[in-house]
């Protein structure tokens, strides 16, 4: 499939999710920001099961969300690393049920990880969406809509039906898609601004009770922050001011 580049903006601007990933003897610290989020985690483990956790909730867009940190600890000391990733993801925040995968995933690595993607304000539907590994590009899709439009491999593969295709891909890129994908829904809330103070029962995502922030009771007792950062404009970076090793340790 042939496309022309031009049709398809590019960051900047954009959205910018940036997921950082520090492995220890013993230990895991993992941290993920972009324009709405910045949440940090810290599993120490041993013989495959997570025998601690503490983590901290800097910046959400919901008062509830606060609270998502202390739930995921409570229920992930005990687990082993192996079922994390399998847990219900709607039982807690989106990001840090993301962000815990992740961790469990790379628990046992030998260096630090970070991802960095990026999702230019769509046109028509269409927009660009890349990933680095460590600074190297790893994915650089063109998007219409949910479905690819190039590269030619992904071409006509619908990012809503990832589950369905995504075991046909190595594991590493697999992973990578994955992260891909939800920045790109994530994006989505650049597209509107969300009214200070609104209660939690009149968003419109309440409905869907998609994560720990619009479950009974929090979401009786939420109210939107909409506490945002544009990471497009080039005055600042997703995590810039984290010091993985000082900031981990301090989560411990």
């Amino acid at each position: 499939m042939s496309t022309q580049q031009s049709a398809y903006p590019e960051f900047p601007p954009g959205f910018w999710r940036r997921i950082v990933l520090q492995p220890g003897q013993g230990w895991i610290g993992g941290a993920i920001e972009d324009d709405m989020h910045n949440f940090r985690l810290r599993f120490d483990h041993a013989d495959g099961m997570i025998v601690g956790a503490e983590g901290s909730a800097i910046r959400h867009p919901w008062t509830g969300c606060g609270g998502a940190p202390d739930h995921m600890v409570k229920r992930t000391v005990g687990c082993a690393l192996a079922e994390v990733a399998g847990r219900d993801p709607k039982e807690h925040c989106t990001h840090l049920f993301d962000l815990a995968a992740l961790m469990a995933a790379h628990a046992h690595d030998t260096g630090p990880l970070t991802f960095d993607i990026k999702v230019g304000d769509p046109v028509e539907g269409r927009t660009t969406a890349t990933l680095t590994r460590n600074g190297e590009e790893h994915l650089h899709l063109l998007i219409d809509g949910s479905v690819i439009a190039a590269p030619d491999a992904y071409a006509g593969l619908s990012l809503r039906q990832l589950s369905q295709w995504k075991h046909d891909l190595p594991p590493e890129i697999a992973e990578e898609m994955s992260v891909l994908r939800r920045a790109v829904y994530v994006s989505s809330a650049r597209q509107y601004t969300m009214k200070v103070g609104l209660e939690g029962p009149k968003s419109p995502l309440a409905v869907h009770a998609p994560c720990f922030n619009y479950r009974t009771p929090v979401i009786e007792e939420t109210r939107s922050l909409y506490e945002v950062r544009d990471f497009s404009t080039g005055d600042s970076e997703p995590l810039e001011d984290l010091v993985p090793l000082r900031d981990f340790a301090s989560l411990a």
